[in-house]
């Protein structure tokens, strides 16, 4: 019995010290990645692991990779990361990921597995075993959309030899259905895509600063690649190359080839276990509808009357046709947004023509007009700051005006000395749109509180976001986004001056511009429409997910509702380009802190210590307990000794009587 206790008490330590040993709970979760190589000529695809960890931490992400990887991957990694945070509404800034990945290849590099790792992101943050029948490919974008790869054959192949009953691929391809069939080593496909924002096609963006965004003359075929001075490198698991059209016929296997173009499509095919997004409708308020229709209203005036007095050319008078038809359609429709855009837009154009009658006539009056212009702007800037915003409509406004605002007087100071009727023409009519704006002042809200050092951190964040994904595009394509540079240069500088509400915004701009380039860099012009939509369901489901918080995203849904009006039109560029402004600005929560969407904040070290501690009482308790019950026993045993003892000599006495 002597030796029990002891034994028990160094069990109970094995134990708490087996616990304590353990940094935390945390699951190690896994799935298959596809790759693709070279070798010579030829190419071949090739499997990999990856695994997850999700331990408490500060938002943290590593990657621990063998072979090493590219940038890309790296950069893919990450933003893999937030598209799945931002997928199930979590706040992932207090726990770190660990990502590991084991391939063959000497190399690994391209997007391609960013699709797949934001499946296996969510299955960690939701504790989900995956399914081990199904493998994916396809990079991630903005609002979820899985876009292009390479190497499609090969890999399905590499799918099908590793014993996989199902690959999933991306709906939007490189090469479209049927491809090219000629060869792509002599005969390489190239794609022109132009995405222009002119003075034609927007209202709340920045018309005198045109975005171009040309790709053009990209060759894509195996040997050349969008990376800006790159040599492949043998057994590469680098994937942006494009395809012939044999190499994306897929008719002579036997795997299942399922094409998804989303992940709310491609989950459902991983686990059967999570509960499906609640479907939600926009709540549009009585009050913006009431609003926008004001500045439509506003706008659709002033432009009618100034056409009452101006000479138009005949090119002038048939765009001016050209705008009433669609503004008509707009206002029947109950699309007053867009309404008040063509009206804007048709403004600009008259006010153009107006002063270059006046320039003509009296051309000494134009620099009388500049003066007053920019005098106006500067009393309606200051009458702007001296504004207190403590509602999310007040915040909203705030930008809305103030964007407007710079815009005008950045121009009017830009052409003193050197007036054009273009420029004048638009900061006049920028100016009129911010007055018009401002009505949304009125609109009201739940008041919020502002935390100024959150302001600043989030516009900091929003900033290095905006700054991954333009190095990420400037791996493809590079120096092409220098418009969407000069943004990430504003919003720095709006932060150096503390206005972070302002450096939020073009930061916020400066990414979906990039995310407008990744997630149209390979696909075909035919395709583009359909992205759109799929940008726009994710745009809905957000503007619906805010509105039914109690916050609606006014920029978030006007963008929305422009970029429909666009694509029911058949305007498929530039219903992309606002479609990506859409889901970026109405992501609400970049403006406060997100406390509804945490995680368990569980410290797995305080909590392993308290169980250790906890351990070692019980450990101390039962020895005391066992050496008190030993004590009693043997003091039990010692009695009944003696008791026996007084009777075996009474026994003694009696006899000898």
């Amino acid at each position: 019995m002597k030796g029990k206790p002891s034994l028990i008490f160094v069990l109970l330590l094995v134990v708490c010290a087996s616990l304590a040993a353990q940094p935390g709970s945390a699951k190690t979760y896994q799935m298959t990645l596809l790759t693709v190589g070279e070798a010579g000529d030829d190419l071949f695809g090739g499997t990999a692991k990856a695994y997850l960890e999700v331990k408490p931490g500060s938002g943290r992400i590593f990657l621990d990779s063998f072979p090493l990887t590219k940038l890309d991957t790296q950069i893919s990694t990450r933003y893999a990361n937030k598209i799945a945070c931002d997928y199930r509404d979590l706040d992932c800034t207090r726990y770190d990921f660990f990502y590991t990945i084991r391939a063959d290849s000497t190399i690994v590099g391209g997007p391609s597995a960013s699709a797949p790792l934001t499946i296996l992101t969510i299955a960690a943050l939701e504790k989900l075993d995956l399914k081990n029948d199904t493998v994916m490919t396809g990079t991630i974008n903005s609002g979820g959309s899985i876009g292009p790869v390479g190497g499609i054959k090969q890999k399905a192949k590499a799918a099908q030899d590793a014993g996989f009953e199902r690959i999933l691929i991306p709906k939007f391809s490189i090469s479209g259905k049927g491809g090219n069939e000629s060869n792509a080593s002599t005969n390489p496909i190239i794609r022109s895509i132009q995405i222009t924002t002119t003075n034609n096609n927007t209202q709340n963006r920045s018309e005198n600063k045109s975005i171009t965004v040309v790709i053009n003359d990209i060759l894509v075929n195996n040997t050349e690649r969008p990376e800006a001075n790159h040599t492949p490198e043998e057994n590469e698991a680098d994937d942006r190359s494009d395809e012939k059209a044999s190499d994306y016929d897929l008719t002579n296997l036997t795997i299942e080839i399922v094409e998804v173009r989303s992940l709310e499509e491609a989950l459902p095919y991983f686990t059967d276990k999570m509960k499906a997004r609640e479907a939600l409708e926009i709540r549009v308020p009585d009050a913006y509808i009431k609003m926008m229709k004001e500045i439509s209203e506003s706008l659709c005036n002033k432009a009618y009357r100034l056409k009452m007095k101006v000479n138009l050319s005949e090119s002038d008078r048939n765009k001016t046709v050209d705008f009433e038809s669609k503004i008509n359609a707009s206002l029947e429709s109950g699309d007053h947004y867009s309404a008040a855009s063509f009206c804007f837009n048709m403004g600009v154009l008259l006010r153009k023509a107006n002063i270059n009658e006046v320039s003509l006539k009296r051309p000494d009056r134009l620099e009388l007009i500049r003066a007053k212009t920019l005098q106006t702007v500067e009393a309606l800037d200051n009458n702007l700051e001296n504004r207190t915003i403590s509602t999310l409509p007040e915040m909203e406004s705030y930008i809305i005006v103030k964007e407007r605002v710079i815009e005008a007087k950045q121009i009017l100071k830009e052409i003193k000395g050197n007036i054009t009727a273009d420029e004048l023409a638009y900061a006049i009519e920028r100016y009129y749109s911010a007055a018009y704006w401002s009505v949304f002042f009125k609109l009201k809200g739940e008041p919020i509180k502002l935390d100024q050092d959150f302001l600043e951190e989030a516009c900091y964040k929003k900033t290095s976001e905006a700054e991954e994904r333009l190095n990420y595009a400037d791996l493809y394509l590079p120096s092409i986004l220098r418009a969407t540079r000069e943004d990430i240069d504003e919003a720095q500088k709006y932060a150096k001056e503390g206005n972070y509400k302002m450096c939020l915004f073009k930061a916020s701009f400066a990414k979906a511009e990039a995310n407008l380039l990744l997630s149209s860099l390979s696909i075909e012009k035919e395709q583009l429409g359909d992205l759109a939509s799929e940008k726009l369901s994710s745009a809905e489901r957000l503007i619906a997910k805010e509105s039914a918080r109690g916050y609606f995203p006014i920029m978030g849904y006007s963008y929305f509702e422009y970029a429909s009006s666009l694509n029911a039109n058949n305007e498929s560029v530039s219903s992309l380009i606002f479609s990506e402004y859409s889901l970026e600005l109405s992501n609400l929560e970049m403006y406060f802190p997100k406390h509804g969407f945490r995680l368990p904040n569980v410290n797995y070290e305080v909590l392993t210590l308290l169980g250790f501690t906890f351990l070692a009482g019980m450990a101390a308790g039962s020895l005391l307990t066992i050496n008190l019950i030993l004590r009693r026993m043997k003091e039990r045993s010692k009695g009944q000794a003696e008791a026996r003892s007084g009777v075996r000599r009474g026994s003694g006495k009696r006899r000898m009587r």
